[in-house]
């Protein structure tokens, strides 16, 4: 029987950048429908209150991620100033539902989590987006069209209620029968569960 597990991802988010492979390996490796959830309260139209960024934290965060996609070979590229400076993640939170709906989501996360945190790219540059419809083979105009719909800009508001309603507070986070697990350190624990379910194809 398979196991539905919903994954709430940002592209803010590093740790969900670099669990992204991880996460795809799960998938051919087990009898599981990953249910992909763009989470993100700046694209959804939330106004957060700024939170001081603590020195210690964030240095740690970077030497964390940097040690990890180093270890896994993973491209990891900084984006300048941040995370004061950070990317508008709406148009690319918008877009992941559009290419879900256009059968090419797995490419789209690979892509343009690629180009944000493997190589630093702005993904709200207008040659970003075009290069990024080239590589997908998908039509660019109705790509932006889609993207900039406001039954579009209401289904991302959805994902983040929903997620919010089910105590998702933090990228990548998991959830199997709204039981949480959170954090790309949870993958291999998933792995071990889903292998005692008798999930293994």
């Amino acid at each position: 029987m398979t196991l539905s597990i919903e994954v709430y991802y940002s592209f803010q988010s590093p740790y969900s950048y670099l669990a992204l492979e991880s996460i795809y390996d799960l998938q051919a490796k087990f009898d599981i429908d990953l249910l992909w959830q763009p989470f993100s309260a700046k694209a959804a139209g939330q106004t957060l209150t700024p939170t001081p960024i603590i020195p210690e934290k964030l240095s740690y965060l970077m030497e964390d991620t940097s040690r990890f996609a180093a270890d896994c070979s993973i491209p990891l590229v900084y984006p300048e100033g941040w995370p004061e400076n950070e990317f508008d993640p709406g148009r690319a939170t918008r877009g992941a539902l559009v290419a879900g709906d256009l059968g090419v989501l797995m490419e789209y996360n690979y892509k343009l989590f690629h180009k944000w945190w493997g190589l630093g790219e702005n993904p709200n540059d207008e040659a970003f987006t075009s290069q990024l419809c080239e590589e997908l083979d998908i039509d660019l105009g109705e790509f932006l069209s889609k993207v900039s719909s406001s039954d579009t800009r209401e289904r991302v508001k959805g994902v983040y209620k929903r997620g919010k309603k089910l105590g998702v507070f933090d990228t990548p986070t998991f959830l199997i029968d709204k039981e949480r697990l959170v954090g790309l350190d949870k993958i291999h624990y998933l792995e071990k569960r889903l292998e005692k379910l008798g999930l293994k194809r």
